[in-house]
């Protein structure tokens, strides 16, 4: 294991004495250190203070002269007091050394340890993956190649589960269970799976171990598609869809307030499932989106209250947040941190760590917290929830990604995570009021004013720690979403989510001129800035403890100088090269406005912002004719046919379609198409061949040239 080292002042040093390295305290972040050795001095100028915040737990040693006193305020957030002096120095050097040795020990999580001193045996292994260490790549130019770029640690990481002194990932033995009970109790779960596909597939292991073919499931609509996968085409289970809002500027929003109501769910289930209205608890499960792609968080404690009773277990799919618990004014945002007793519903949070935690991609985790219901018919003890677990885990684990998963809940142990989290808020709202004093044309989605002051002319520490300041007021004009409670709805800051000109926010219409948010995010592609999603007249970047003041300063400069080309009318070759390139034919001589003006004629043309939002409303729902399930059947069967989406109206979809992202399923197999849904798949055909480089990633359905040279929208439905 690497040596931390020991942090001192300049004037200390020479009194340690060790064999690991000596850093000075202002040339240090301190996560390479195992002890620090520090002045009075350095303890008054607000070191002390700033090493506590941190919430690494390093054990810190103030050294005084004879006839220095530490302040009493001090001695809580230290580990001792060293006398300056060579009669005791190398007494006092065994007791730092001790509680380096001490720290470093204890330091790692224990997967990721036994990981590590594992790998450091190298041992000779005649057992899988036949890389051998990497060694098999070495024997080509290109493997080599590939070796070099990663290095060796990752391959003799990468080993096989023949040898058992890491444990079984499948069944949960030794260093895996152990880090596993680590995370449940650093999230404050019962219990805590870790997934290594993706929560796609965290998504798919809850609901087949509580679903099955006839059981009702309360749906929310915004839910990603592997929530569809698992629940409605792989259990079977019958769907209640609860509406859900879109916004002008493309935003996806919650679940209405309506939509919580017993009496309108009871209303659904004579619609959809007449002879278990009056059951007791009707819905085995419901799935419900803790937070939207575009940074709606829902309140946990209010959903529970509202439907808790209806339900045997809720699903909080928290694929895009995960680190609520760790921000104080979300505490009633998190399901894991709820009170709960044995008449309220088992709760299982799935969260993908690798989206805004630290992860490496596709690590997620399932948390588990139904103590509470233990003993009752409802609850899916370890065993029945493990067997689904092992239908979509393999058999052959990458260890690295297990690892990742056990040090991110190290990381977030403690007041470390809190504190974390806590600079990343403070953080996006300073962005956020940098890009108010910047820029004029692209705004912050966040409330203008609170209490009739402006947002960014309170204080920030205010603003990080009371929620009033992303809350969704219902009926607000700046968000535009419809059907909220006082409450329901929080605006998660740690996605900085931007609003882009073409829409009048006061009344929700287009206006005359717009600048398409997809225009924004390829110049920012071309520019070295890669956003993580745009649609229509909204874009968003994920925040994350990574981010730091210069890179965000960055990006607001970026932001400013595409204003400047707004303004300027540049010329497109200028601004998109790469897109002008490969389109030059289709854009020679256009200008920067000219682009932005065909893009938003065309989404106006279409109202493409009201079709947005009336595929999620229940008035305009495709309408249900079969078990996602029984299409799907079909689908496997090949009773089906591919015929262009223009001409598909009235038949039956076999095959979920969606735009990617957000992975949110328009039309579910089994659903007739038609309507806002087969006229929004329609627009976006247009957009595909009109404005060539823009094309949206389709999943589902399928763009292929037709008679024409116009390219057409296709998918596949159900022979009739």
């Amino acid at each position: 294991m690497t040596q931390l080292k020991i942090a001192t002042s300049a004037r200390l040093a020479s009194y340690i004495e060790s064999q690991r390295g000596v850093v000075y305290l202002n040339q240090t972040d301190f996560t390479d250190v195992a002890a620090v050795v520090m002045s009075v001095e350095d303890a008054n100028a607000g070191i002390l203070s700033k090493l506590h915040d941190l919430g690494f737990a390093i054990p810190t040693f103030i050294a005084v002269m004879a006839e220095q006193t530490v302040s009493a305020d001090y001695l809580p957030l230290i580990k001792g007091v060293i006398t300056l002096g060579e009669a005791n120095k190398a007494f006092y050097n065994a007791q730092v050394e001790a509680a380096a040795s001490e720290y470093q020990k204890n330091l790692l999580p224990p997967f990721f340890s036994t990981l590590k001193k594992y790998v450091e045996m190298k041992n000779s292994t005649f057992a899988c993956p036949g890389h051998q260490g990497g060694e098999f790549f070495r024997k080509h130019p290109a493997g080599r190649q590939f070796f070099e770029f990663y290095g060796e640690t990752i391959f003799r990481s990468d080993m096989c589960n023949a040898d058992v002194k890491l444990g079984d990932l499948l069944i949960h033995e030794g260093a895996a269970k152990d880090a596993q009970k680590y995370a449940a109790k650093v999230f404050n779960a019962d219990k805590t799976y870790f997934v290594l596909n993706g929560t796609s597939a965290a998504n798919k292991v809850v609901t087949n171990a509580l679903l099955t073919r006839g059981d009702l499931v309360l749906f929310d609509r915004n839910n990603h598609k592997s929530n569809h996968h698992g629940a409605l085409i792989q259990a079977g289970a019958t769907p209640i869809y609860l509406e859900t809002a879109r916004n002008p500027f493309g935003f996806i929003g919650g679940i209405d307030a309506h939509c919580f109501d017993e009496r309108y769910l009871r209303q659904q289930l004579a619609e959809v499932a007449p002879d278990r209205v009056n059951d007791v608890r009707p819905f085995r499960l419901a799935i419900i989106q803790l937070g939207t792609y575009d940074g709606t968080v829902y309140n946990a404690r209010q959903v529970v209250d509202s439907i808790g009773h209806l339900c045997d277990y809720i699903l909080f799919d928290s694929a895009w947040v995960g680190y609520e618990q760790f921000i104080p004014m979300m505490k009633d945002f998190s399901p894991l941190l709820l009170e709960l007793n044995e008449n309220d519903p088992g709760i299982i949070v799935t969260q993908s760590v690798h989206k805004q935690q630290a992860g490496f991609s596709q690590t997620s985790q399932v948390h588990k917290k139904d103590n509470h219901i233990k003993g009752q018919k409802r609850h899916c003890n370890h065993k029945r929830f493990n067997n689904a677990f092992m239908l979509h885990a393999s058999t052959s684990p990458f260890y690295p990604l297990f690892a990742a998963l056990d040090v991110n809940a190290k990381i977030h142990s403690g007041d470390s995570g809190r504190r974390m989290w806590m600079d990343c808020v403070k953080l996006g709202i300073e962005t956020r009021k940098l890009l108010l004093e910047r820029c004029s044309m692209l705004r912050p989605f966040i409330p203008p004013t609170v209490e009739g002051i402006n947002w960014q002319d309170y204080d920030t520490d205010i603003i990080a720690n009371d929620a009033r300041f992303f809350n969704f007021v219902p009926n607000e004009h700046w968000h535009g979403f419809e059907g909220y409670n006082q409450d329901q709805y929080l605006v998660d800051p740690c996605k900085l989510l931007l609003t882009t000109p073409g829409i009048d926010a006061s009344s929700g219409q287009y206006t005359q001129f717009g600048v398409p948010a997809a225009i924004l995010a390829t110049f920012l592609r071309e520019n070295g800035i890669v956003p993580e999603k745009c649609d229509l007249n909204s874009i968003l970047f994920l925040l994350t403890p990574a981010e730091n003041s210069r890179k965000m300063a960055h990006l607001v400069d970026m932001l400013a100088e595409f204003e400047r080309y707004i303004e300027q009318d540049a010329q497109l070759c200028d601004v998109l090269p790469t897109i002008y390139r490969k389109n030059e034919a289709r854009y020679r001589g256009y200008t920067l406005r000219q682009l932005c003006q065909e893009m938003h004629n065309l989404y106006v043309s279409h109202d493409v912002k009201q079709l947005q939002k009336d595929m999620f409303r229940k008035a305009s729902f495709p309408l249900v004719v079969m078990n996602p399930q029984d299409a799907n059947i079909q689908f496997v069967r090949d009773n089906i046919e591919l015929i262009p989406i223009a001409e598909a109206e009235g038949r039956i979809a076999a095959e979920g379609a969606l735009p990617y992202p957000p992975g949110v399923l328009c039309v579910v197999p089994g659903e007739i198409w038609g309507g806002a849904v087969q006229r929004y798949f329609l627009a976006l055909e247009e957009g595909i061949n009109l404005l060539p480089g823009f094309s949206p990633e389709l999943q589902g359905v399928y763009i292929e040239k037709g008679d024409v040279e116009w390219r057409r929208i296709f998918g596949y439905v159900i022979t009739q």
